[in-house]
């Protein structure tokens, strides 16, 4: 058991979604909810959700997953990016849950940016690492969400 991202790209609102009796949606294969889980993290970590709102219904042009890794493997990858880190690069994905929560496009914008300019640096500092290739590998993998997600979507931890 890991942590599982979607990442969401191009996200409208549903404005008459379907419901069944307990208010889930009917239409999930097409159709997010961000909800509770962000709710939680907007609680904790204010303003990574910007630009979604967490009772709206969205439809979307492009979603996929990808595994973080375990919740250990994650935390340890997020520790190294933290040293790798100078100033505030990466910061709203360091200080974020492991769990759960909504990262939204406003914030998605400037990891991108903090993701794609330091792109060689973190190459070179992936080969001090143990497990460089590993590290590197899901450094390209949370570019690449971010890049999709910048482009009015999200990324969801779960």
């Amino acid at each position: 058991m890991g942590l599982d991202i979607t990442v969401y790209k191009n996200l409208q609102v549903v404005d008459n979604p379907q419901l069944d009796e307990d208010g889930e949606l009917l239409n999930y294969d097409t159709e997010w909810k961000p909800g509770a889980s962000m709710e939680w993290s907007e609680k904790y970590f204010p303003g990574r959700g910007e630009g979604i709102e967490p009772n709206k219904v969205y439809s979307w042009d492009v979603a996929y997953e990808f595994e973080a890794g375990s919740y250990s493997g994650y935390n340890w990858w997020r520790e190294k990016l933290k040293e790798f880190a100078e100033g505030d690069q990466f910061k709203e994905l360091i200080d974020f849950a492991d769990n759960e929560g909504v990262i939204g496009f406003v914030v998605a914008e400037k990891l991108y940016k903090d993701f794609k300019e330091n792109r060689n640096r973190a190459k070179e500092y992936s080969k001090t690492l143990d497990d460089g290739e590993y590290w590197f590998s899901k450094y390209l993998k949370w570019e690449e969400a971010f890049e999709k997600a910048k482009e009015h979507g999200a990324v969801e931890f779960g």
